[in-house]
């Protein structure tokens, strides 16, 4: 530091010591910053700091460079930048085209696998769902028409049903009809038919008590008279004619009852046992 410079700072501080008190206590300002700087303190100098002459380069005036304003115009300063390390590496390889006939020949591929899969996938997810609901529906079919099948053989079997009651009371009119006329026929050309019923009149348990008769028509007495006659008496049987009682019938009539062997009331028994209630029509004369 020049010696005009170290002077009139000593004064400075000479005076400061005198107007402050306790000043040898008091930080100076002035040392702190000359030990910022890294300056010896005033003591080492005697209160002075020492002069050094500005250094030179060596070799004379090689160390000195006459100073010139840069131009203002920020193309000249870009243009005269020094060149930096990334300016010295080497440039980059330019990228390679772009391809887009390749780009859209992956695109088709990309689309067309895509398709591909989606349709694989579209077709079996959808062969399983038609497989299951044709499934269904075929059985719903199958069910209904068994159904269909069922009321109509149970309908069939009714009908059958009918058609054999039908038959059957045709059947049982038919043979009825038939019977009445032949027992018609049969009692008017032969009486003796009657000789059957008078015997078994005689021989069904138990036996009639109180003086049991038979009546028979008029026109049968003497028939009966003619081939039972013994056996009447021998089982104390009388005859009596009552015209009431038709041809080819007869009553048994005692104290204890009567039992009814008319052609009426043996028809009637008859067509019951056939399920019918076809009354017996006497024939006209």
């Amino acid at each position: 530091m020049p010696m005009s410079d170290a002077l009139p700072e000593r004064g400075l501080n000479a005076q400061h010591a005198q107007h402050a008190p306790n000043a040898q206590h008091a930080p100076n300002a002035l040392s702190a910053r000359r030990a910022v700087r890294g300056d010896p303190p005033d003591s080492a100098h005697g209160g002075f700091a020492p002069f050094e002459p500005p250094r030179r380069a060596r070799g004379g005036g090689a160390g000195w460079q006459r100073w010139q304003m840069g131009s203002l115009d920020p193309r000249d300063a870009r243009n005269n930048a020094p060149e930096t390390p990334a300016d010295l590496l080497p440039a980059e390889p330019a990228p390679p085209p772009i391809d887009f006939a390749a780009l859209d020949a992956m695109r088709e591929g990309a689309r067309k696998e895509g398709y591909a899969q989606g349709y694989t996938q579209g077709q079996t997810q959808g062969y399983g769902d038609g497989h299951r609901e044709g499934y269904s529906r075929g059985l719903e079919a199958a069910r209904n028409e068994a159904a269909q099948l069922q009321a109509l053989a149970t309908n069939f079997r009714s009908a059958l049903t009918g058609v054999d009651d039908q038959v059957a009371r045709a059947l049982v009119t038919l043979a009825l009809d038939v019977a009445r006329q032949l027992v018609r026929t049969t009692v008017a050309g032969d009486p003796s038919v009657l000789l059957p019923a008078v015997r078994e009149l005689l021989a069904s348990e138990p036996a009639l008590q109180g003086s049991p008769s038979v009546l028979l028509h008029p026109d049968d007495v003497a028939l009966v008279e003619a081939h039972l006659q013994g056996e009447l008496e021998a089982a104390g049987w009388t005859v009596r004619p009552d015209p009431t009682v038709a041809r080819g019938g007869c009553i048994a009539s005692a104290a204890s009852g009567e039992r009814d062997a008319t052609l009426a009331t043996r028809w009637t028994r008859v067509a019951k046992a056939l399920g019918r209630d076809d009354p017996w029509e006497p024939p006209h004369d």
